[in-house]
């Protein structure tokens, strides 16, 4: 009688992406963020963000910068003030 030992073996862990994406659908950024869809559209028709650099239209879906957006959210902190 032949026994056969069988090792088991732990799954891969789960695939993680290498690079963090750039742009994110609106819907995806207000996951992230809270800030909505319309806040973000209202920011555009401002002309506070601007397309190709905080925002994008493509075929009919809104595209936020992550990066562009996170460092106008950075520039609208108050500034401290020296003594």
């Amino acid at each position: 009688m032949n026994t056969v030992a069988t090792e088991t073996q732990a799954p891969p862990p789960p695939a993680v992406a290498s690079i963090e994406p750039k742009w994110v659908l609106a819907e995806k950024f207000h996951e992230l963020t809270g800030v909505t869809r319309m806040t973000v559209h209202n920011r555009r028709r401002e002309g506070v963000w601007l397309d190709g650099k905080h925002c994008a239209f493509i075929a009919r879906r809104l595209y936020v910068n992550i990066k562009e957006a996170d460092k106008w959210i950075k520039s609208q902190l108050p500034q401290p003030r020296r003594a």
